[in-house]
């Protein structure tokens, strides 16, 4: 079986053009639940294909299970929940995206990952105001793309969000 690779290269992203800097940062951009998002990719670690997912019982919805990455057991989250949207059936698109809380690694489900993307900080809005809710305290902003407008996540924010620390505490 052979591995589907996406490359997800961290770089800083500053460019000179002239005597003009511009700021700009890559991003992995995803799809959860027919909408477009995407997160800083200095806080993704990897994707990976959802193979074996161990369900772990009296745990909260979002908690899909654990997975062995390499030898190491971590968390799988479905953070559908979270934002208020329909939970999916997993397809064969579906990836893990890996990101680092607590010390630890933590996995989240993404219906499709699409591709990396050099975006410039100022092209980053702030959230219209049709994102409300939770989604909204989780939204870093907007970028509009010549095809769609992606919603840009705070993965910080989502891993540390009241939910998951409950989790984290034992409760």
């Amino acid at each position: 079986m052979q591995e589907e690779k996406i490359f997800i290269d961290a770089d800083d992203g500053d460019e000179k053009s002239g005597n003009k800097e511009k700021k700009t940062i890559r991003v992995l951009v995803f799809g959860l639940g027919g909408e477009s998002y995407c997160a800083d990719i200095r806080n993704i670690k990897s994707v990976v294909r959802i193979d074996s997912v161990t369900r772990v019982p009296n745990m909260p919805e979002f908690v899909i299970g654990v997975m062995n990455l390499r030898g190491e057991i971590i968390s799988v989250l479905d953070i559908r929940s979270l934002f208020g949207l329909p939970q999916k059936k997993r397809t064969p698109r579906g990836r893990v995206i890996v990101t680092e809380a607590w010390g630890s690694q933590v996995g989240i489900i993404a219906d499709d990952v699409r591709q990396a993307i050099d975006v410039g900080e100022s092209s980053i809005q702030p959230p219209l105001a049709t994102i409300s809710g939770k989604l909204a305290s989780y939204t870093k902003g907007e970028i509009q793309t010549k095809d769609e407008i992606i919603i840009m996540l705070d993965l910080d924010r989502v891993l540390r969000s009241e939910e998951i620390g409950r989790i984290k505490k034992g409760e």
